[in-house]
């Protein structure tokens, strides 16, 4: 499996400042994956994910020229792929010149529905030709950081902040479980889930749309229904166009309700007209 390894992304420029592993399994995952690395200026590479996923190392931001980190090898080892990392240090303060590096190394590999691991190798000191000899590097800890099946990514490391680049939603929940709940009672739901939700901006996306686009659509379904009892009392006929009004708001309400809940569900950030995409820069 470790000759099936293909370089998506490799560098030294990562907005990703914090040291962390990563693996993505859904196209979801692996957008909020590059918006975090990269930002929003360029599209995530595609990956066919269902042959393929995504694992990616940050070696956090570091003051020398002289770290690199790469993801050198995966095997499976009882049920378990195990991802080798291999991290470069410089011998001394002296191999590189000084300034700010943030190294990074992100691959697809065939797609492995178990229990992934990243494995840190023996690490390699850069050579420095221009220093003193230095004492022998001290062996880093191996560290293990076990990401469950898809679609959910669980940090177990406390390296590993629970980031929202991952999409992992404070509420315990999957990202694709809690957006469909932000949708359940409507602009009800959608508060709760804004007041809960810390860490998926999927999650938060969801509840954003929930609260204002369907609460302005009920807003408005109310609005008529009440126009047409106030009608009642003058006009017949603008009682019947209120009501008919109503009654369609109302019909679209449900449509757009059951619609969003389902996409939600399957993992999807569809966007409504005009509230999406206030709501995905308010997420």
């Amino acid at each position: 499996m470790s000759t099936d390894i293909r370089t998506i992304a490799r560098g030294d420029a990562s907005r990703v400042v914090d040291g962390r592993r990563e693996v993505a399994r859904t196209e979801q995952q692996w957008r909020a994956l590059w918006l975090a690395h990269a930002g929003a200026d360029t599209e995530a590479p595609p990956v066919d994910f269902a042959a393929r996923m995504v694992a990616a190392v940050f070696q956090g931001q570091r003051p020398s020229a002289g770290f690199d980190t790469s993801i050198i090898g995966a095997r499976v080892e009882g049920g378990v792929l195990a991802v080798q990392v291999a991290e470069h240090l410089p011998l001394t303060a002296r191999v590189a010149a000084n300034v700010l590096v943030s190294r990074y190394h992100i691959v697809s590999l065939p797609r492995f529905e178990g229990d992934v691991r990243f494995v840190d190798t023996m690490p390699h000191a850069t050579a420095d030709t221009h220093a003193a000899p230095a004492p022998p590097a001290v062996p880093r800890p191996v560290e293990l950081t076990s990401v469950p099946q898809a679609p959910r990514v669980r940090p177990d490391s406390p390296r590993r902040p629970a980031a929202a680049a991952t999409g992992v939603s404070s509420t315990g929940l999957s990202p694709e479980i809690a957006g469909a709940l932000a949708y359940l009672a409507g602009p009800f739901s959608g508060a709760l889930l804004l007041i809960v939700e810390r860490t998926s901006r999927s999650v938060r996306f969801h509840a954003w749309q929930a609260l204002i686009g369907l609460g302005l659509l009920g807003l408005a379904a109310l609005t008529f229904l009440g126009l047409a009892f106030f009608l009642l009392l003058f006009s017949p006929r603008g009682f019947a166009v209120m009501r008919w009004a109503a009654a369609g708001t109302a019909l679209a309400w449900l449509l757009l309700w059951a619609w969003c809940l389902l996409r939600a569900y399957r993992g999807q950030e569809w966007q409504m007209p005009i509230i999406g995409a206030h709501a995905r820069r308010w997420a």
